[in-house]
């Protein structure tokens, strides 16, 4: 069912740079990894963080990242120990690009949709959507990893698609890209909705020390902040105010001049310009001329004032 090489050869004159600042052609392997705790790792590839779950003679991926090479491979190198499986915390593609090099991949329903498909930088290459199992979960399902059981929570702001999950064995909260690592959070969708999700995690609060996103290790106490803002918001809409212009050019991933003649990508962030564009459902509803914001404790949320209710 899997596939041992995904060609990257097309994108050869682009370049990636790097943390250290060095340059890398997209087709090249890249792998930077930090260890967690004993059977936990974090993975840089390019754009957002993978990590390596390690459970009883097993392990299995939480996101697949976008980068060039076998990841499957690498982290099987890491932990010695077989990777057959992956989560992908939602559909978009720098969380799933990797999919292919596992054998089943479990996901959201809507997740399963959309998975694999290409980023428009990345035309051109092959990314063998259907040589892998989808396995859809739901709220409360145990991901069933031998040693270390992993239970779905869904909540959904960033993409539709979006899970995390919750490993009780090693108080981890893997939360994908719903909780930022700057504490500012803007929704897309409507207040409520994201409020009743945050919910679900307060109710598990007692059993993480941190959470592990997109962007890095968040504390516990960052994860809070957001929940306690967003359910002051939600109790107090009429407190918030209209946010500031916005001052400079358009905000996204940072666009870095060419490289010696070459179109360049930070390899800390999702491509200057890529857009999920494939999924009506992905685009935001909030409307920029009815964002509000409100502030509590350091936190601070922007939300659709006509989409409270939501």
């Amino acid at each position: 069912m899997s596939v041992e090489f995904i060609d990257f050869s097309c994108k050869h004159n682009i370049l990636i740079k790097n943390p250290d600042g060095s340059f890398s052609p997209m087709d090249e392997p890249y792998f930077e990894v930090e260890q967690i705790d004993d059977t936990t790792w974090k993975i840089l590839t390019s754009g957002d963080y993978t990590y390596l779950i390690a459970g009883d003679g097993e392990a299995m991926a939480f996101d697949t990242g976008y980068g060039a090479g076998n990841i499957r491979r690498y982290m099987e190198s890491v932990c010695h120990l077989p990777v057959e499986c992956a989560i992908n915390s939602h559909d978009h593609f720098d969380h799933t690009a990797g999919n292919p090099y596992f054998e089943k991949v479990y996901m959201t329903e809507k997740g399963a949709k959309y998975a694999t498909i290409p980023y428009p930088s990345f035309d051109g290459i092959d990314f063998h959507a259907d040589e892998y199992e989808r396995v859809v979960v739901h709220d409360g399902d145990i991901i069933p990893l031998k040693g270390r059981e992993l239970e779905v929570i869904e909540i959904q702001d960033h993409a539709p698609s979006s899970l995390m999950v919750l490993d009780r064995k090693n108080r981890i909260l893997f939360s994908g890209d719903e909780i930022f690592g700057a504490p500012f959070k803007p929704l897309g969708r409507g207040l409520t909705s994201w409020v009743n999700g945050l919910r679900k995690i307060k109710d598990h609060i007692d059993e993480f020390d941190f959470a592990l996103g997109g962007n890095g290790k968040l504390p516990k106490e960052h994860v809070l902040g957001f929940i306690n803002v967003a359910e002051y918001a939600l109790a107090h809409p009429e407190e918030a105010v209209k946010p500031e212009p916005r001052k400079g050019g358009p905000g996204g991933p940072p666009a870095f001049p060419d490289h010696d003649g070459h179109t360049v990508y930070d390899r800390m962030f999702p491509h200057s310009g890529d857009r999920t564009t494939y999924d009506p459902e992905d685009r935001p509803k909030a409307k920029p001329e009815n964002m509000v914001m409100l502030e509590k404790d350091g936190y601070r949320i922007g939300f659709d004032i006509t989409l409270i209710n939501e």
